[in-house]
């Protein structure tokens, strides 16, 4: 009975100051890593946005191209023709098991709708974006995912990524019309016009979340999901 009570006497405050330190650490954690600004919880998603985008278009002749399908969720609910949409993935789904880079470079196609989904790198969603610009057709629309990463952890996983340095220079490029829905981590939606200009701004690469909240999440064009819908339309 002593042992035990040596036992409690000794070990049972270590105990406790450990489940405080750990608690404390989640407070921090939270307050530091937490979600930063409020995004829209409604019904829309990425595919709402994307199917809106591709109802603009005679569904028999509207040519679409997914970059990054993995699972199909936004390809399988595209209704064109097989024949009529493209599904890029290195891994599966779609209709190319290729990189985005090694399709790119073989394509001879011209698209309506583009949505870019995949690799969630700055320097590669750059480039996604860039060459699906060279094959957008005149008053077509290029969507993207994860535009808003919520917080820290968010933004160094695979999932979102820091493709919002792509949405920084989007912004800043010239004869872009371009909105951010505040939904769904972020859907972009860029409609170029005549003479466009992609501006690059190297001094992103090496930024991280605490930049893009501090100096460039207020000055994105981000609009609610309905008037989201509305710029698509227009």
């Amino acid at each position: 009975m002593k042992v035990i009570k040596n036992f409690f006497r000794l070990i049972l405050p270590s105990i406790l100051n450990i489940f405080y330190l750990f608690k404390v650490f989640n407070k921090l954690k939270k307050y530091l890593y937490g979600n930063k600004f409020e995004l829209e919880n409604n019904f829309y998603n990425r595919q709402s946005f994307v199917l809106r985008a591709v109802s603009k278009y005679n569904l028999n002749t509207c040519k679409y191209l997914g970059i990054g399908v993995y699972k199909n969720s936004v390809f399988n609910c595209i209704p064109l023709k097989i024949e009529n949409k493209i599904g890029v993935d290195p891994t599966q789904g779609g209709t190319h098991r290729k990189t985005s880079d090694d399709f790119f470079i073989d394509n001879n196609e011209n698209f309506d709708v583009i949505f870019i989904d995949g690799l969630h790198t700055y320097e590669q969603c750059q480039r996604d974006c860039i060459n699906s610009l060279k094959f957008l057709n005149p008053r077509g629309v290029i969507l993207f995912h994860d535009f808003l990463p919520n917080n820290f952890e968010e933004h160094k996983t695979a999932f979102s990524g820091d493709v919002w340095k792509v949405a920084v220079e989007i912004a800043n490029s010239k004869n872009m019309e371009f909105k951010i829905a505040n939904i769904d981590s972020g859907v972009g939606i860029l409609k170029p016009q005549a003479n466009y200009e992609y501006i690059r701004i190297p001094e992103l690469k090496h930024l991280t979340f605490k930049d893009f909240y501090k100096s460039y999440y207020k000055k994105l064009p981000i609009i609610n999901s309905e008037d989201a819908l509305k710029f698509i339309d227009e």
